[in-house]
């Protein structure tokens, strides 16, 4: 008779097997943001239901249910995902490279702006959607101080805490023009544009001199 001794697992083996399934799951999950992400940015947060999802991401909505409780939790999650990319994509942005002496910075901020919103199609709808999303005032500071310091290099008088102030007043400026790009028509955009890039640029022409 013969007898085949179990060999235990150790902790190894687990680490190996755990890995296919925890690459699955992020990719599941990643999948279902995207499929969301893009059905939110066509017809508005309100008018997608998780079943559209599920359908769209060719899931069942009982997996779907398994990574998100709710809608809610998959607004949530894109809002907290584009948090997360924003502080990179403005360093990208603002990088040394184009902040020479004169730079057009009003140009650069907007056109940073509506940049991210482009690669985002979920982003503008979010904004107005009724989830509970906010950061805190220590979270804020990252971008604050990302802005301060492009105006810092452009111009090196600039004392850091009036930069700030600065930086504070471009962030409010970039939220109105979300505002207002999200509320008119394609044919409009292309005018407000210009509009917020004098406005921006006639703010900060004195300050940079």
């Amino acid at each position: 008779m013969a007898y085949h001794m179990r060999m235990s697992s150790t902790s190894e083996d687990l680490k190996l097997r755990r890995k296919p399934q925890q690459a699955r799951a992020a990719a599941r999950r990643t999948k279902f943001l995207d499929v969301a992400a893009q059905l939110i940015g066509q017809m508005g947060y309100e008018a997608v239901t998780m079943t559209a999802i599920a359908e769209c991401a060719e899931a069942s909505i009982g997996t779907l249910y398994d990574y998100f409780p709710d809608k809610q939790a998959v607004a949530l999650s894109l809002l907290a995902q584009y948090t997360e990319q924003s502080d990179a994509h403005w360093e990208a942005t603002l990088s040394a490279t184009k902040l020479r002496p004169k730079a057009d910075l009003a140009c650069i901020f907007v056109e940073g702006i509506l940049a991210f919103v482009r690669d985002r199609p979920a982003y503008l709808s979010l904004l107005d959607a009724p989830v509970a999303h906010s950061r805190s005032a220590a979270a804020r500071q990252p971008l604050r101080r990302t802005f301060a310091h492009a105006l810092e290099i452009v111009n090196p008088r600039i004392k850091p805490t009036h930069a700030i102030v600065i930086a504070q007043v471009i962030v409010e400026v970039l939220k109105a023009l979300l505002a207002v790009y999200k509320r008119i028509t394609a044919k409009e955009k292309d005018l407000v544009t210009r509009e917020f890039k004098k406005l921006l640029g006639l703010y900060l022409r004195d300050i940079l001199q």
